[in-house]
Protein backbone atom coordinates (compact mmCIF):
# COMPACT_ATOMS: atom_id res chain seq x y z
CA UNK A 1 0.00 0.00 0.00
CA UNK A 2 1.51 3.32 -1.04
CA UNK A 3 1.45 6.24 1.34
CA UNK A 4 -0.40 9.20 -0.15
CA UNK A 5 -1.15 12.56 1.40
CA UNK A 6 -4.79 13.66 1.46
CA UNK A 7 -5.72 15.74 -1.56
CA UNK A 8 -7.24 18.61 0.43
CA UNK A 9 -6.13 20.27 3.62
CA UNK A 10 -8.76 21.65 6.00
CA UNK A 11 -9.45 25.36 5.63
CA UNK A 12 -6.93 27.52 7.49
CA UNK A 13 -4.14 24.90 7.54
CA UNK A 14 -0.87 26.45 6.37
CA UNK A 15 1.45 23.50 7.13
CA UNK A 16 0.97 19.79 7.80
CA UNK A 17 3.39 17.25 9.27
CA UNK A 18 2.91 13.48 9.10
CA UNK A 19 3.20 11.80 12.51
CA UNK A 20 5.26 8.73 13.28
CA UNK A 21 2.01 6.78 13.75
CA UNK A 22 0.84 7.83 10.27
CA UNK A 23 4.03 6.47 8.76
CA UNK A 24 3.65 3.14 10.56
CA UNK A 25 -0.01 2.76 9.58
CA UNK A 26 0.28 4.34 6.14
CA UNK A 27 -2.53 6.72 7.19
CA UNK A 28 -1.94 10.23 5.92
CA UNK A 29 -4.76 11.60 8.08
CA UNK A 30 -2.80 11.37 11.34
CA UNK A 31 -1.01 14.71 11.11
CA UNK A 32 0.01 17.77 13.06
CA UNK A 33 -1.63 20.78 11.44
CA UNK A 34 -0.48 24.39 11.75
CA UNK A 35 -3.10 27.11 11.35
CA UNK A 36 -3.07 30.89 11.38
CA UNK A 37 -6.18 32.88 12.19
CA UNK A 38 -6.57 36.44 13.46
CA UNK A 39 -2.80 36.75 14.07
CA UNK A 40 -2.80 33.55 16.15
CA UNK A 41 -0.62 30.68 14.97
CA UNK A 42 -1.23 27.27 16.51
CA UNK A 43 -0.44 23.63 15.95
CA UNK A 44 -2.68 20.67 16.77
CA UNK A 45 -1.98 16.95 16.55
CA UNK A 46 -4.80 14.95 14.98
CA UNK A 47 -3.45 11.83 16.68
CA UNK A 48 -3.12 12.67 20.37
CA UNK A 49 -4.92 16.02 20.39
CA UNK A 50 -2.00 17.98 21.81
CA UNK A 51 -1.98 21.61 20.74
CA UNK A 52 0.47 24.47 21.06
CA UNK A 53 0.57 28.13 20.16
CA UNK A 54 -0.87 31.52 21.05
CA UNK A 55 -0.98 35.13 19.89
CA UNK A 56 2.68 35.70 20.71
CA UNK A 57 4.02 32.68 18.79
CA UNK A 58 5.76 33.20 15.49
CA UNK A 59 4.76 30.95 12.61
CA UNK A 60 8.24 29.44 12.33
CA UNK A 61 8.24 28.60 16.06
CA UNK A 62 4.94 26.72 15.79
CA UNK A 63 6.11 24.92 12.66
CA UNK A 64 9.26 23.81 14.50
CA UNK A 65 7.16 22.46 17.40
CA UNK A 66 4.79 20.71 14.96
CA UNK A 67 7.61 18.96 13.13
CA UNK A 68 9.30 17.84 16.36
CA UNK A 69 6.00 16.56 17.78
CA UNK A 70 5.10 14.72 14.55
CA UNK A 71 8.45 12.92 14.51
CA UNK A 72 7.69 11.34 17.91
CA UNK A 73 3.90 11.03 18.18
CA UNK A 74 2.61 7.47 18.01
CA UNK A 75 -0.95 8.24 19.12
CA UNK A 76 -3.93 7.29 17.01
CA UNK A 77 -7.03 9.39 16.64
CA UNK A 78 -10.10 8.15 18.48
CA UNK A 79 -12.25 6.08 16.09
CA UNK A 80 -15.59 7.50 15.05
CA UNK A 81 -18.49 5.12 14.61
Amino acid sequence: MAFQAPALWPEGVIARYVTYAAELLQDANVTVDVTTEDLRTAGRCRGCGTSWGNYSCYEHTVKKWAQEHAEKCRALPRPTA
